[in-house]
């Protein structure tokens, strides 16, 4: 590589180096040589080629950086958000660099959840969740980059919202930006045939993409925030491609009597602990077992099955009850509501005042919210 031209990895944006093999943004030597229009470091060469990954440490972005220019210049913001995790894809530090711009939401991952919901179900969920973060927006698609669904409507309200000036992606780790600016980039002529780098797991893109659209306009992918308090902070990559869902949810319903409890895999439990004959419905990834059993035995055959390896998942800094936290709760009256586990799963229940609890590893967010479905 020129040595005064700093070069970016097409793949991640992260500035390109041959010296460290074990550092970001390696390219062996002959990846260098003269006549390359784009490269790919080695991180994203066996990402995209082999599938493979390995666990690095990633600086945060600074979003006063990023966002300066969008902020002068009013540019659009599409604001990608996971239907099935959705808690953590709202980033609370983003706000407040974003706020006086036209923002569009897309709601990705819609073949993930059940088709028996409807669209305008999951899109006034979103307007309701942004609206309570006090963010006001010009529009929700609900979409799936993986099943290029409504990519024509996202194209349209681009055009549309863009007045002729750049173009910001934003959105946590995992959401599913870059899968949804490479069907973009299937869809819409622009000067480059590149696709940035996808990956299943958080954490792909680690600095600021810019891609041209137009002879007047770029595409900026930003860098996703981890959500801190979820499960992809928690759980190593060998646990989320267990938790991460691929197909469709198949919600599960079980009709519990007080003091019986569901495991969800080996990385969560809920107990029911005092009320009537009430029905939990569970929505996980297909991939990951729940199995029931009496509240008194569940310490005992939880720990069990554990160490057995008889429950997937299971995580190696998860051996038992000591290594969760206890979040105890009691729900309300004559109100349907979601118990959310951040990241891993949802239970929507009709609250009498039942008395519940749910053990999660420490550090991962437990909340009730309005029913997303």
């Amino acid at each position: 590589m020129e040595k005064n031209r700093v070069q970016t990895c097409f793949g991640c944006g992260v500035p390109l180096q041959n010296e460290n093999p074990g550092a970001t943004g390696y390219v062996p030597k002959m990846l260098g040589e003269k006549g390359q229009e784009h490269y790919l470091c080695q991180r994203c060469y066996r990402l995209q080629h082999y599938g493979e990954t390995r666990e690095e440490e990633v600086a945060l972005p600074d979003y006063k950086e990023i966002f300066s220019n969008a902020i002068k210049k009013k540019c659009l913001i599409i604001y990608v958000v996971d239907l099935f995790a959705f808690e953590c894809s709202i980033i609370k530090d983003l706000s407040p660099f974003i706020k006086d711009n036209p923002i569009l939401v897309v709601a990705n991952k819609r073949d993930i959840m059940p088709k028996a919901i409807d669209d305008d179900k999951l899109r006034q969920f979103v307007y309701a969740r942004f609206k309570l973060e006090g963010i006001d927006i010009e529009d929700v698609i609900v979409s799936s980059a993986y099943k290029n669904y409504n990519i024509e409507e996202i194209i349209e309200a681009m055009k549309a919202l863009k007045n002729g000036k750049d173009i910001y992606i934003v959105g946590a780790s995992s959401v599913g930006k870059s899968s949804l600016i490479n069907v973009l980039l299937k869809n819409i002529k622009n000067e480059t045939r590149d696709l940035i780098t996808t990956s299943p797991y958080p954490g792909t893109t680690v600095a600021t993409i810019t891609i041209p659209l137009d002879n007047k306009s770029k595409i900026y992918d930003t860098p996703g925030m981890i959500s801190r308090d979820s499960v992809f902070a928690v759980f190593d990559k060998s646990v989320l491609k267990y938790t991460i869902p691929r197909t469709e949810i198949k919600p599960i319903t079980f009709q519990l009597n007080d003091k019986q409890s569901i495991f969800i895999g080996g990385v969560s439990r809920f107990d029911f602990v005092e009320g009537k004959k009430t029905g939990f419905t569970f929505y996980a990834s297909s991939n990951v077992e729940l199995h029931r059993t009496k509240l008194d035995k569940a310490d005992a055959i939880f720990e069990k099955l554990i160490s057995t390896g008889k429950i997937k998942p299971v995580s190696a800094a998860l051996k038992g009850p000591q290594d969760f936290v206890r979040h105890e709760m009691n729900l309300p009256n004559d109100k349907k509501v979601d118990i959310v586990i951040s990241g891993l799963a949802w239970i929507s229940v009709k609250g009498t005042g039942q008395k519940v609890s749910v053990l999660a590893p420490a550090g991962v967010s437990v909340t009730i919210r309005d029913p997303k479905i």
